[in-house]
């Protein structure tokens, strides 16, 4: 009897959860040649533990894998079943909002990166596939396919220690390699883009990264990007005409081919308003207490006495809300959403998905100050759905053909 024959002995007491790995997710949802033989080696050393007396070929393996598949829980954003019009890796993923974006307009995911195990979680739970961790590490960027073609990341602001370093010296092209900042990881993402050299590098940071360390991080960023060979389009966009938050954010588009004149979407129109993405029935549970909305008054009065530190006042209803951020769980100072004859409240989780442009079908994580954190670290989904229907005009865009039987063709 094969060892996939029966699911129970197979398992031999183990759960599917520790079989489920970065590289075998990836190439069940990819299919990637770049997955396959890791992957398969991968199940191979698992299956030799579950069962050592036993000889384990690669064909059992891929027999395991492909049995192991059926039985996953389905997931509501898996992607395109077959080749997308396009392909993206997704680094510093989060929970996935430049996935969910890029997916809607035809995108596939070929690489994933996220180093937090609670954002993990949620893009497992909703893309069925495990990110793989630090995109610092070789042994994770060895995975990364070669060709691709736009880089998605949502990179983190860090302080460079060398605001006037050179992308050649970096990459070690003309005086060796010399890592100029330890731990920074916009120099990952320049890295990836010189080796793979992707059609396009679609980023996105705070809003003032501009004027961070003095505009020399900005501009490290931007001289680093065209050193490598690409053009550079900045641009600060606020959010609240396609979600009801004022959300301003950098974001930069980047093309190989450099006699591309890129223009950003226009985001014009009335700003939403928060009275419409509020649920109908709250749990008691997010009212804040006496003691915290006593502490929010005095503070905020002693901080306009001073004039310094932030006041906290409620939500306008009729307005777009003021930024999450990922410390909101703390305290919920940031959106207070009044009540009548009560304390005010704080937004419910589904509510801050809603405030990103995530849709109703979008999983949360089962901890509520994870699920915070997660959504006021996002990308706004709207924003980049937009932005990246203006990108893929500039794009090979590959025709995707009627389905036969149920199959999607694409040449």
């Amino acid at each position: 009897m094969r060892l996939t024959d029966d699911l129970d002995l197979f398992l031999n007491g183990h759960s599917w959860e520790e079989f489920n790995t970065p590289l075998i997710s990836h190439y069940l949802l990819t299919k990637n040649k770049v997955f396959k033989n890791a992957a398969i080696a991968e199940a191979i050393s698992f299956l030799k533990k579950q069962h050592p007396d036993k000889t384990i070929t690669a064909k059992i393996a891929e027999n395991a894998i492909n049995t192991w598949s059926l039985s996953l829980p389905t997931v509501p954003f898996p992607g395109p079943a077959e080749e997308g019009k396009f392909s993206f890796i997704d680094l510093f993923a989060g929970i996935g909002g430049f996935r969910l974006a890029l997916q809607r307009i035809g995108g596939k995911c070929l690489y994933t990166s996220e180093w937090d195990k609670n954002a993990k979680l949620t893009y497992k739970k909703n893309f069925g596939e495990v990110p793989f961790g630090d995109i610092t590490k070789t042994e994770n960027q060895k995975f990364i396919p070669p060709k691709f073609n736009i880089l998605c990341a949502g990179f983190p602001c860090q302080p460079f220690s060398k605001a006037g370093v050179s992308a050649r010296n970096f990459l070690g092209l003309e005086h060796g390699f010399n890592h100029p900042t330890q731990g920074n990881l916009f120099f990952e993402i320049i890295k990836i883009a010189y080796e793979h050299k992707p059609d396009v590098l679609f980023l996105e940071n705070v809003k003032n990264l501009y004027s961070h360390d003095e505009g020399n991080t900005f501009k490290t960023i931007e001289k680093m990007i065209r050193e490598i060979g690409y053009s550079f389009f900045p641009a600060v966009i606020n959010a609240q005409t396609e979600v009801p938050q004022r959300r301003e954010r950098t974001y930069m588009v980047c093309f190989k081919d450099q006699n591309i004149q890129f223009e950003f979407p226009k985001f014009q129109g009335e700003a939403k308003a928060l009275s419409n993405y509020l649920e109908s029935e709250v749990s008691e549970q997010f009212t804040i207490s006496d003691n915290l909305w006593q502490g929010h008054i005095n503070r905020s009065k002693r901080n306009k006495e001073r004039g310094t530190g932030f006041t906290v006042s409620l939500a306008n209803l009729n307005k777009p809300s003021n930024t999450l951020v990922s410390r909101y769980y703390k305290d919920g100072k940031e959106c207070l959403i009044p009540q009548v004859g009560s304390n005010p409240r704080m937004l419910t989780p589904r509510e801050c998905a809603r405030l990103q442009g995530f849709p109703e079908e979008f999983l949360l994580h089962p901890s509520k100050n994870s699920a915070y954190k997660q959504f006021g670290n996002s990308v706004a989904v709207p924003i980049i759905e937009k932005i990246g229907k203006e990108i893929i005009k500039f794009i090979k865009i590959k025709k995707v053909k009627p389905k036969r039987n149920g199959v999607q063709c694409v040449s």
